[in-house]
């Protein structure tokens, strides 16, 4: 077993029947990921040992965290996995794990909730970002690993310019400089550039996964993250409130699909290529909360605290992923609906 939640294991086995004969090309992996106690991994790592409990797949998977132990207490199935090892560090300077690695998935990023709680500077996030890219990379260099998986954002691009629905990879803006708010963008961009300079010089082989918005089981619920927000309200609030004027508009990706791109990424992906991820469907911020109300308690008001004023300023983060169907042949297999359902339904059953 590798999730105590039964809900959240058939989620679990549905994301490994559908990476399906994908499986193969990680028989006997040896994995070290970087950020592997955070949302992504929360998900990933029992994604992975599951996939070696019911395949038999041979596969070990040593995680870098800088505290396992709080991550074991939400997960503590794999506490004694025989396919699942922590190592203790901190990804701007952690000690190489000992033994033999196949492949790297880097993930690692500002905490969450140092954002929300505006308890790390935009130069702390930008460091963290930079300087782990570079010690991550340094490991795969000098170990000769064969294939890295680079986590990227989004915040990459700038500000979305009016001739442009969304976001391609070969979008031509970047965000200003001078955009302190954007410093994990600024990072990921230099990142970006860390993996392409290590890579020639090393002959490193890495795809980049350029991450945007998603929704799913275990996705907090109390930090900045609007649909997990609308969620909790929905569940424990007398309303659903959205605290700006509801015009943004997103896109949510459902993390078991995220699951499916990343591994395909991962195992697929062309060698020095940056690929979107995340879902197409644009959705204002509005009418999200208001989806989620219908779905999760339609007894319950939706209030939008700020009313529009004036001309309606443009706010779109939306990927095009256009890249990712025709090279490697990806999808979505999670309606956004279905994709509030789980979460709100494991969500209820997780604070009970």
């Amino acid at each position: 077993m590798t999730a105590t939640d039964p809900l959240f294991e058939q989620e679990i086995d549905a994301v490994v029947r559908r990476f399906d004969t994908g499986w193969d090309t990680l028989r006997g992996a040896r994995l070290f990921i970087t950020g592997g106690t955070g949302y992504f991994g929360r998900w990933l790592l029992p994604l992975l040992a599951r996939a070696d409990e019911t395949l038999g797949l041979d596969l070990q998977v040593t995680a870098l965290s800088r505290a396992p132990e709080r991550f074991l207490a939400e997960v503590p199935d794999l506490e004694k996995h025989p396919s699942i090892a922590f190592h203790r560090g901190d990804v701007r300077d952690f000690e190489f794990p000992a033994g033999e690695f196949t492949h790297v998935i880097h993930a690692a990023t500002t905490a969450a909730a140092a954002t929300f709680h505006r308890t790390e500077d935009p130069l702390t996030k930008f460091d963290t970002s930079y300087y782990g890219t570079r010690r991550t990379l340094e490991f795969a260099a000098e170990r000769r690993i064969g294939r890295m998986l680079m986590l990227s954002s989004g915040s990459y691009y700038g500000p979305l310019l009016p001739e442009y629905d969304s976001y391609p990879e070969n979008y031509p803006a970047a965000p200003e400089p001078t955009n302190l708010e954007v410093s994990v963008g600024h990072a990921k961009r230099a990142a970006e550039f860390l993996c392409s300079a290590f890579a020639d010089r090393h002959n490193l082989s890495f795809s980049t996964a350029r991450c945007f918005t998603f929704l799913g089981p275990h996705l907090p619920l109390d930090l900045h993250y609007a649909a997990g927000n609308f969620i909790r309200d929905a569940l424990h609030g007398d309303a659903i409130t959205v605290a700006g004027d509801g015009t943004p508009i997103r896109s949510y990706m459902y993390t078991g699909d995220l699951m499916v791109w990343l591994l395909a990424l991962l195992t697929r992906g062309q060698n020095g290529r940056a690929y979107n991820v995340g879902s197409d469907e644009p959705v204002t911020i509005g009418d999200l909360a208001r989806r989620i109300g219908h779905l999760v308690a339609p007894q319950k008001p939706v209030r939008i605290l700020r009313q529009v004023e004036g001309p309606v300023t443009r706010n779109v983060y939306v990927p095009e992923v256009r890249r990712a169907r025709t090279e490697l042949g990806l999808d979505f297999w999670t309606s956004l609906d279905e994709s509030i359902l789980r979460t709100a339904e494991i969500a209820a059953k997780t604070a009970n």
